[in-house]
């Protein structure tokens, strides 16, 4: 009986337990069949083969800076730089620049600040340059801080400066030749272009006053005395006489001696995104600026025309402050001149693209005329403590008549660099920059991007 029992309760269990489940489909035959993997993942070993060079060249580039950034943390460089080179109070000191293009060389300066002269935030500031683009540079700036109003500030800006190298590829927007022709060209009726260099004497008189109008509105009134001298080093081996006829540049023999007085709108919006990534990268915003401003010679300066123009910037945070992608619009024209030969308008005064900063991978002031247009887009992320990455491209031309666009004739540069920089404030940028045409420029600019772009009195 109780073998039946056993028997009885052993079925009714084996009974109540569910049947076991179908197999997948994939292990039917007792084999597991693994999913096929997406396209998309097994394509990726593509860009990770064409990135692997790049990636791993920029990983050894950097790796300097970023030891140079531990270092500047671990023994607290900052404040003994500061400790050294400025008073207790850090009001006033004295501290060395330098600079590096591969278009000019290396620059070295001297500056000497006061961010409190009479007690309200009262700024003056010497400079002394050497080298590089330089021969010799001074200068002083003044600035009225609070002295005036909060909402008030004006500055006071005067410059001596000797530049031995400066550049000339005639004006338009044609490709340089590699071979010069046999004969000076008319810089008036040619736009062939062709490197050479000269020398430029300046002495600026620049006065400026801001004010903040409206919530993110400002304006800035701004006006320059600019004396002017040109000639030709004895050891330049591209002087611009062998190259051009420079009896047809507009104020190459007299010299340039104007006033220019102009007027600026801004709407200011840029801003960081993050406490935690550094507050000198901008990360969302716009930026909306126009200017019209009014040249005339002095003395026997026959200089009358009229200058016009606008930035509009934006920003895209992508993520969480620490990608960005920035767009930029530039246009700078003048009007009331031919640009050549009518002598209102120096060749110096024309609007200009090309250097570190606007069209970068090109000479400075590759091309000129009478208006000139840039359209930038930069890429920057962030790589940890007082460093961020960025990838630019730059595309812009220079127009005799804007009316008659031409796409097929802009000119593209490229590049990317490292920037360094504290939480709060911009400390110098270092890029390689290549162009579509086959330039390519190391440089080291202390600028950041998308800086001001100075009309008045510009050199």
């Amino acid at each position: 009986m109780l073998a039946l029992g056993a028997l009885l309760c052993a079925a009714s269990l084996a009974h109540a337990q569910p049947a076991p489940a179908a197999p997948p489909a994939d292990q039917a035959s007792g084999i597991a069949i693994e999913e096929p993997e997406p396209l998309g993942e097994r394509l990726r070993w593509i860009p990770r083969a064409v990135l692997f060079v790049p990636r791993w060249a920029f990983w050894l580039l950097v790796q300097p800076v970023r030891a140079g950034g531990w270092a500047y943390e671990r023994f607290m460089l900052r404040d003994r730089v500061k400790g050294a080179l400025f008073n207790v109070d850090q009001t006033y000191g004295v501290y060395p620049v330098a600079g590096y293009s591969s278009d000019y060389g290396v620059s070295v300066g001297v500056r000497a600040v006061h961010y409190n002269v009479l007690g309200n935030r009262e700024r003056l500031k010497l400079l002394v340059d050497f080298g590089g683009q330089f021969r010799q540079a001074v200068g002083l700036q003044l600035s009225t801080g609070r002295r005036v109003a909060d909402r008030f500030s004006a500055w006071l800006d005067v410059r001596f400066e000797r530049r031995p190298g400066e550049r000339f590829f005639g004006i338009g927007n044609d490709s340089e030749l590699e071979t010069p022709p046999p004969t000076l060209i008319d810089p008036a009726t040619s736009e062939t272009a062709v490197a050479s260099r000269f020398r430029e004497q300046i002495t600026r008189f620049k006065a400026t006053l801001d004010a903040t109008l409206l919530g993110p509105f400002t304006a800035r009134a701004s006006g320059a005395l600019a004396l002017r001298e040109f000639g030709t080093e004895p050891d330049d081996l591209t002087p611009i006489g062998s190259r051009y006829d420079t009896s047809r540049l507009v104020g190459w023999k007299s010299g340039v001696e104007n006033i220019y007085v102009e007027g600026e709108l801004i709407y200011d919006t840029r801003r960081p995104t993050s406490q935690f990534q550094t507050q000198a990268i901008d990360a969302t915003g716009w930026y909306v600026a126009l200017h019209a401003g009014r040249a005339k010679g002095i003395r026997d300066d026959p200089t009358a025309y009229t200058r016009y123009g606008g930035e509009v910037q934006r920003y895209f945070d992508l993520y969480r402050g620490s990608r960005v992608l920035a767009l930029r619009l530039l246009v700078d024209g003048i009007v009331g001149s031919d640009g050549r030969t009518d002598g209102k308008i120096s060749f110096i005064d024309l609007p200009r693209l090309g250097g570190p900063e606007h069209l970068r991978g090109y000479p400075a002031d590759r091309f000129r005329d009478r208006t000139v247009t840039l359209a930038t887009a930069e890429y920057t992320w962030d790589l940890g403590n007082y460093l961020a990455g960025y990838l630019f491209v730059d595309a812009g031309r220079a127009w005799k008549h804007l009316g008659r666009v031409e796409l097929d004739s802009l000119h593209v540069g490229f590049g990317g660099g490292v920037q360094v920089h504290s939480y709060r404030s911009f400390v110098m940028r270092g890029q390689l920059a290549l162009s579509r045409d086959g330039d390519a420029f190391v440089e080291l600019v202390l600028a950041p991007a998308f800086g001001r772009r100075e009309r008045a009195g510009r050199y």
